[in-house]
């Protein structure tokens, strides 16, 4: 089968560390990893990836991207023996090492996703004997998804699951952040309640965007009750 697509689905937002294929030989001649961060509704691409780019993926440039919007296709390097192993990794931001944006910006556009897809476009060449056509295929022996929590710069570390599986290898990730700076939400993707003086923002390196708490509507919420409750007890005299 040419092509054949493998895909991941989180169900929720995460970062994306690294991503590692461990191809059994033939590897393929090209390839595209994908992005989702609408739970697969639509798709972008990360990655091209071909030992002919030009051919595989005309028009997607091959040089190293320039800006957080370029797309970029790498060179797979030639092999000896078709048939040993490798291994291909992928991070998110090391393409973009030269584009000139801040690293919490870099994150922000680049790493999250809900879901990954691998597309195998073309497979690999095998040797040609006289007289023998060798099969060709496609052979995945691990594919390793290294990320964690998607917090928007507004925590450090994950909430911790609330079971683990002892007899599991797996370490299983929980999406919901240990939300800082007055935020609130799976991914603090948003200011907590009464902390709305201030649009939200995602955290970066000079500043953490905290939410700020909105004095005026706090001082007419404290106001409102306590007119409330002077009215409640302010009774005519007769019905003491």
């Amino acid at each position: 089968v040419n092509p054949v697509t493998l895909q991941l689905d989180l169900n929720n937002l995460f970062q994306l560390d690294n991503l590692v294929l461990s191809f059994k030989g033939p590897r393929p001649s090209s390839l595209v990893i994908e992005r989702t961060l609408d739970n697969g509704q639509t798709w972008q691409p990360a990655l091209y990836l071909a030992k002919n780019c030009e051919e595989a993926f005309p028009g997607v440039q091959t040089t190293t991207p320039l800006s957080l919007e370029q797309m970029y296709c790498h060179t797979l390097h030639p092999y000896e023996n078709p048939y040993q192993e490798e291994t291909i990794e992928f991070s998110p931001l090391r393409q973009y090492t030269f584009a000139p944006a801040s690293n919490s910006q870099k994150i922000e556009d680049k790493s999250g996703f809900t879901g990954l897809r691998v597309t195998l476009t073309e497979l690999g060449d095998v040797p040609h004997l006289p007289g023998r056509s060798l099969s060709k295929f496609f052979a995945l022996k691990e594919m390793r998804v290294m990320g964690t929590c998607m917090c928007h710069g507004h925590a450090d570390r994950c909430l911790p699951e609330e079971y683990s599986n002892l007899n599991s290898n797996i370490i299983q990730v929980n999406p919901v952040c240990d939300c800082k700076h007055n935020t609130a939400g799976i991914n603090c993707e948003r200011c907590a309640d009464f902390y709305n003086d201030l649009p939200w923002r995602s955290a970066e390196e000079e500043n953490t965007h905290t939410c700020k708490r909105n004095v005026t509507s706090m001082s007419l919420n404290i106001y409102t009750i306590s007119q409330i409750i002077s009215q409640s007890f302010c009774l005519p005299q007769s019905e003491l």
